[in-house]
């Protein structure tokens, strides 16, 4: 029984990885070392191309936060209007959208209070 369990499987592997036993010129009817081998070769590979896509996608994320801090600062260095502080705003929801602290504390200094326009249509990308 055990040993139709394990003679199934290797079939199931060869039939999965036949592509790659052309690809490496093994014979038709490859060896169940030969299937074994290759399906553990075929593992690593995975594994190692997932944690390229992770490492890429911390690239990503760690460069999206410089550009957004470098936003922030410029910003911050010019005069005070009302489009600026909509972009630090912005900027600020989408750190905390992001779940990254907010290095950038957000504070309006206009003398004039803030109050919504109802006139001016939201463009919404949805």
């Amino acid at each position: 029984m055990r040993r139709d369990r394990i003679n199934s499987s290797i079939e199931q592997l060869r039939l999965i990885l036949e592509k790659e036993f052309q690809k490496n010129q093994l014979p038709s009817k490859p060896e169940k070392a030969d299937i074994l081998e290759m399906t553990v070769i075929f593992i690593q590979q995975y594994m190692a191309e997932k944690n390229v896509t992770t490492s890429s996608s911390q690239a990503h994320r760690d460069g999206y936060s410089t550009c957004v801090r470098d936003s922030v600062n410029f910003l911050s260095l010019h005069t005070q209007t009302d489009t600026r502080m909509q972009l630090l705003q912005n900027l600020h929801g989408v750190q905390i959208v992001n779940n990254t602290p907010s290095a950038f504390p957000i504070s309006q200094t206009s003398s004039k209070p803030r109050t919504p326009d109802s006139s001016i249509a939201l463009w919404r990308p949805w």
